[in-house]
């Protein structure tokens, strides 16, 4: 090796911040002395890589090993960013994420970050031949070109011809350059800083910098938007400045995202089974996992505050976790009025800058309590205490795009090293987690009762079948009918769930049974009357509602189904006297916009909350009497092992919401299928006596947590070759069975996926089942054709 830098250099291993899939491993780079002491495991930094600049993430830094090698190390250029808080901890799960969840450790960094890629690529165009005579309407793109002297090229391509642009760039007549711009420096903003008062009196006859001075003197450094908030212009600050009474700063802006509460939460007198529960874990093994399964309204939040209180007072750190930071704002607003500003809210809505902001307090221990969705699992920590998973049964804590990690799984990896507890709090768990706590390698915990001994709700079942006998066509029982009557005139609330939005589900014709469908998924269209047009909830293509059969040519074109929309429309022509608000996708496009329409329920400003799976999702209104459950089987007949259990979880959950103030609540569930084991066990409340029957299913037909289970996804413009790739793979597998150990690998496929084509990509699938994958990722991680593009790997897929 010919080292380019005199004495002992350091060298860096580097993985590149690339998407390419086969990019595994990590390249070595030396380090200029210059910048030895940035240089550290999670610093973001420039190097050279083939023919261009790239940004690359450092995950180890040492001494150079001293021996020859055939070529020069090239040298890491600067650095783009410093990481903080525990990197040893990130890296080691980043690799862990990598191995387990089939991705590349690039991919698996990347969501420890909130600026994905770090580097801002812009590119411009100058002259190369400046003598070149060229047509009329070349001159035209060349006189453009001269007279900007950064004339960036997305611009050029705008204003003039691509064809004569292209043509003149293979000429050389026009030359392209990359410009490179770190798009990860924090922002900051001025503060006037003290310097010293006004000892000859030079303020005397200056009433306003005088004041502004005994009020710099007090406090030291202000920023110079309070200061102008209480009054103060720029000029002011500025002229003592120039007198020398103050000097200026510059600081990294803090952001504000959440309203400290309005007046304080007071802690309130546990239950006994409380108690028990938070004693348990503050006395039980602090590297334990703990579930607590606490019926709707038992007070898992306050023994989620009651625990965190106890960290925070040990100078340690806590995460929660929830499924959907704008639905549960409830808990936000919980956290903070009993903890004020020692909160941080890390969720995907806010601004680059307020997480940027929010991951550095906690990093850096300036704050001790994170409250986020999925992706807050991947937050910077300082000394981290206690992980809370709040409703740890739902589905949102997956990721359904690459890496489709699950976020349960990465905050017990993270807890592991830092030696705290988890606590997955909901009172339907999944039903894997259930059976580890069932065999002692979880904690249990149970809470058998609602806080004050307050009664669960009384739920009746609106078999509708008889429904349809009786003449009733509608989307609402007579019995939820009445129900929503009675509860209005007692001037209560009420919850209505559909979990099918827009007006109608699906438009035929009835004449022939045409479906319109989207012409890139292979999915019906839904109807949205607010819209006036059908839409697809995949790919979101819109088109109008047809006025003839596009296959038959009849006018019999008939709307079907029902979704919130429609519903929204019965419920005003039943009542329409009562304030009815909807809350599904449609309604909750803008930031915190859910949070508005929950907080203004709450503070019952309206009568009747609509709306999607939303409605149901860990809500505390002491309001609503009454609840309504509309097509609650419509998930039972959804092609996955897991559909009886996503429908108990559901219908368990929005029938919770009732009954939590001083009246008790009732609801109704609607249903064609009142005899399935699951609507009974949902009328009955009894988590205990679904699982017994859901596990003995599971265990039958070798499903989780029985069995391990991978989907490998293969998708592809032209169908042929998509089964071509699927066979091939299949081919593959079947040669690596015998490597699996004495228990052979279950190979099912290559199958029609439930959807066949999504934004005109077909998709077929290949699913394995084993008690172990462990060999079977080995072998994917290193054969070449499962990396290709529209291979999709999918471990423990929520299906």
């Amino acid at each position: 090796m010919s080292p380019l830098f005199s004495g002992v250099a350091m060298i860096a291993q580097i993985i590149i911040n690339i998407t390419a899939k086969r990019l595994q491993k990590a390249f070595t780079y030396i380090v200029p002395p210059e910048i030895e002491a940035q240089v550290k495991a999670g610093s973001r930094v420039l190097v050279p890589f083939g023919k261009r600049y790239e940004e690359g993430i450092v995950i180890a830094v040492g001494p150079e090993a001293g021996e020859e090698t055939a070529y020069t190390l090239k040298p890491v250029l600067t650095v783009l960013s410093p990481q903080t808080g525990a990197q040893d901890e990130i890296l080691d799960t980043a690799l862990w994420i990598s191995k387990y969840y089939l991705c590349n450790f690039a991919d698996a960094l990347r969501l420890f970050l909130i600026d994905k890629q770090g580097l801002a690529r812009e590119y411009t165009l100058g002259l190369g031949k400046p003598d070149y005579a060229g047509t009329a309407e070349e001159e035209e793109i060349l006189s453009y070109v001269r007279s900007h002297d950064d004339a960036l090229e997305k611009n050029v391509y705008k204003r003039f011809a691509p064809d004569l642009v292209e043509g003149l760039l293979a000429q050389g007549v026009l030359v392209r350059y990359e410009n490179l711009r770190n798009a990860v420096a924090a922002k900051t903003e001025k503060w006037l800083v003290f310097e010293h008062g006004d000892r000859d009196g030079v303020l005397m006859r200056k009433r306003k910098q005088a004041a502004l001075l005994v009020l710099l003197a007090e406090k030291g450094e202000v920023p110079l938007r309070e200061l102008m908030a209480e009054g103060f212009s720029r000029d002011t600050a500025k002229k003592l400045v120039n007198a020398g009474f103050a000097k200026w700063a510059e600081r990294e802006k803090e952001t504000t995202y959440v309203d400290v509460a309005k007046g304080k939460d007071t802690a309130w007198q546990l239950m006994p089974e409380q108690k028990r529960a938070v004693r348990r874990i503050q006395e039980g093994d602090q590297k334990k996992t703990w579930l607590l399964r606490g019926v709707t309204g038992s007070g898992k939040t306050e023994v989620y505050l009651r625990l965190a209180k106890d960290v925070i007072a040990a100078g340690k750190q806590v995460l929660i976790l929830v499924p959907e930071i704008g639905l549960t704002g409830q808990i936000v607003r919980r956290f903070t009025a009993r903890f004020g500003d020692d909160i941080v809210v890390m969720h995907s809505r806010l601004s680059k800058g307020e997480r940027r902001n929010n991951c550095r307090r906690m990093a850096k221990g300036e704050s001790h309590i994170c409250i986020g969705a999925r992706s807050a699992v991947f937050t910077a920590f300082a000394d981290l205490g206690l992980v809370i998973v709040d409703e740890e049964h739902d589905g949102s804590y997956k990721q359904e795009e690459a890496p489709r990690y699950h976020a349960v799984n990465v905050a017990r990896r993270r807890a592991a090293y830092y030696g705290c507890p988890v606590v997955l709090g909901s009172a339907t768990p999944s039903v894997s987690d259930y059976k580890r706590a069932l065999d002692g390698t979880y904690g249990l915990i149970e809470l058998s009762r609602r806080v004050r001994n307050r009664p669960l709700p009384q739920i009746a079942i609106a078999d509708m079948r008889e429904e349809l006998a009786l003449g009733n066509y509608g989307v609402l029982s007579d019995k939820l009918a009445d129900l929503l009557a009675e509860t209005l005139r007692a001037g209560k609330q009420a919850i209505v769930l559909l979990n099918r939005r827009g007006f109608s589900t699906f438009v035929m014709c009835r004449k022939c049974g045409y479906v319109v469908k989207c012409d890139t998924c292979d999915v019906p269209m839904v109807y949205h009357k607010a819209a006036d047009g059908l839409r697809c909830h995949y790919c979101d293509a819109v088109k109008e509602v047809p006025a003839l059969c596009p296959n038959c040519g009849s006018k019999y074109i008939k709307f079907f189904g029902a979704g919130t929309e429609k519903v929204e429309a019965k419920l005003k022509e039943l009542f329409p006297a009562a304030r009815i608000v909807r809350l599904d996708q449609d309604t909750t496009k803008r930031k915190n916009s859910a949070d508005v329409i929950i907080e203004a329920f709450r503070q019952h400003e309206f009568d009747i909350l609509l709306g999607t799976q939303m409605v149901a999702k860990g809500h505390d209104f002491p309001g609503v009497a009454a609840v309504g459950i509309l097509a609650a089987d419509s998930l039972l007949n959804l092609p996955s092992y897991m559909a009886g259990e996503r429908t108990f979880q559901l219908l368990t959950q929005a029938a919770g919401r009732a009954g939590r103030g001083d009246v008790p609540g009732r609801v109704v569930i609607q249903t064609y299928a009142p005899d399935h084991y699951v609507i009974a066990h949902s009328k009955a409340q009894d988590y205990a006596a679904f699982y017994e029957e859901e596990i003995k299913f599971r265990r039958e037909l070798a499903y989780p947590p029985f069995k391990k289970l991978m989907k490998i996804m293969i998708t592809d413009e032209v169908e042929q070759t998509l089964w071509q790739k699927g066979n091939h793979l299949y081919d593959l597998l079947c040669r690596h069975k015998d490597g699996c150990g004495d228990e052979a690998l279950e190979i099912v496929g290559p199958y029609v996926d439930m959807i066949k084509k999504i934004r005109n990509r077909y998709r077929i699938a290949i699913l394995l089942r084993h008690t172990d994958l462990s060999a079977v990722k080995l072998y994917i991680r290193r054969e070449a054709a499962f990396w290709q593009r529209g291979i999709l790997i999918d471990v423990d897929p929520a299906f």
